[in-house]
């Protein structure tokens, strides 16, 4: 009985200190929750910034309707629609605690946006994300919000670049801008949050493939199998060589050999290169068998008063020329549009292949030569003047009884007079 009695007060005894060990643990991970949640709490008190009585309202929301969790690699939407004409800048609050501007961005640089338009923000979570909340908050104001040169550089050249390491510093600065302003011309979003998720390690003698493209959209194939739309994640991928090949409409197919690392991700970014597009280009002409030449490469030949076509022709600017003998050349700067046909007009005129000389003298009477050949007497009380010369170099010869012979060479220009002045001397017996 005895026995029986010490059994059940030692069997109480360990179910109390059982009991116990239960309560310590639960209070140990409520506390450890506690602490993150209190540490995400205050996290957000801190990014918001607050117009108590808001003049018009900025609206953010998600692209997906709740839960809000997203993994790395994952593509993401952020809505936004403002009340009133204004201008919007969003930030991204990343689980490191770095300010991230998404917009403006490098495809919308223009940040004033219409009262009751719909605005999207599309992006992929960073492969690379630590697990933890993310936020996003914006403003608009009425005038226009300031951008510093260095921003402008960051977005012209990346698509959600990093403006700072600390959010806390940011906001106090960004506070000071923003309260700056009378409260009637700003508003504040919500404060948007969604959670990254760890990436879930694949099996052993797996791996995965993230695969991303700019633009989106591109279909993916892996070893030619097609598997969907970038961006992409692809578990349980064999460890060794994959064969990817990306595909989207308007741009050259891009394909490319990964290694894949059983429990090891492996990212895959490309940047598509558009299709080269093609316009043409219909010549018109007042000059028949003139020669065409598109960037110094011969085409074709023109007909008299009837326009030709050069086809297949890439869309961008291009030099159009169009020679012929006896003519000046035509030259053009044209700018050719996809599938259209750009009209040129060409009138070519003569070439002027003349010029003159205008002959000033000191004496009456000389004889005129040129190349040996009488053409005509000076005058000195006004300048003889032979027209219809050839553009080239001639010897001129003037000579009359008693005077020097005066003898000089004098290159004729077409299409200018070419005045020469004359000073004979007597012959001194």
């Amino acid at each position: 009985m005895l026995n029986r009695i010490l059994f059940i007060k030692k069997r109480k005894i360990f179910s109390y200190i059982f009991a116990a060990l239960v309560l310590s643990l639960c209070l140990i991970t409520t506390g450890v929750n506690f602490a993150q949640t209190q540490e995400e709490t205050e996290k957000m008190k801190s990014i918001q910034i607050i117009n108590p009585h808001p003049p018009f309202s900025l609206r953010l929301w998600l692209d997906k309707e709740r839960g809000y969790i997203y993994s790395p690699g994952e593509r993401i939407r952020i809505f936004f629609q403002v009340s009133r004409d204004s201008y919007v800048k969003i930030y991204n609050y990343d689980t490191e605690g770095r300010v991230k501007i998404i917009f403006p961005n490098r495809y919308t640089p223009d940040n004033f946006v219409r009262a009751g338009e719909t605005k999207a923000i599309e992006g992929v979570i960073d492969p690379h994300t630590r697990p933890g909340v993310e936020y996003v908050q914006g403003f608009a104001t009425t005038r226009p919000m300031f951008l510093d040169d260095r921003e402008k550089e960051l977005i012209s050249k990346e698509i959600m670049p990093e403006i700072s390491k600390d959010f806390k510093n940011f906001t106090i600065t960004l506070k000071g801008i923003i309260v700056s302003m009378p409260p009637t011309a700003w508003t504040s979003s919500n404060l948007l949050s969604y959670t990254v998720r760890p990436i879930t390690p694949p099996p052993t003698y797996y791996g995965r493939i993230i695969v991303t493209s700019q633009p989106q959209g591109a279909k993916v194939y892996l070893d030619n199998v097609y598997k969907g739309l970038t961006p992409l994640n692809l578990d349980r991928v064999t460890a060794g060589q994959h064969h990817i090949k990306l595909e989207r409409a308007g741009y050259q197919d891009w394909s490319d050999y990964v290694s894949v690392s059983p429990s090891r991700t492996t990212t895959v970014s490309a940047d598509l290169v558009p299709l080269p597009v093609y316009g043409s280009i219909s010549v018109y002409c007042n000059q028949g068998n003139a020669k065409i030449y598109l960037d110094g490469n011969y085409q074709r030949r023109t007909y008299a008063n009837q326009s030709v076509e050069i086809k297949n022709v890439k869309s961008g600017y291009h030099e159009l020329m169009i020679t012929k003998d006896g003519y000046q050349d035509w030259v053009n700067t044209i700018l050719v549009v996809a599938n259209q046909t750009r009209t040129v007009s060409a009138y070519l005129v003569p070439e002027i292949k003349y010029g003159s000389l205008a002959i000033y003298c000191n004496v009456t009477g000389a004889k005129i030569f040129i190349n040996g050949t009488y053409k005509a007497a000076s005058s000195s009380s006004q300048p003889k003047i032979l027209e219809e010369i050839k553009e080239g170099e001639y010897e001129i010869t003037l000579v009359k009884d008693g005077y020097r012979t005066w003898v000089e060479d004098v290159w004729v220009y077409a299409g200018e007079t070419t005045s020469i002045y004359v000073g004979m001397n007597k012959i001194e017996y």
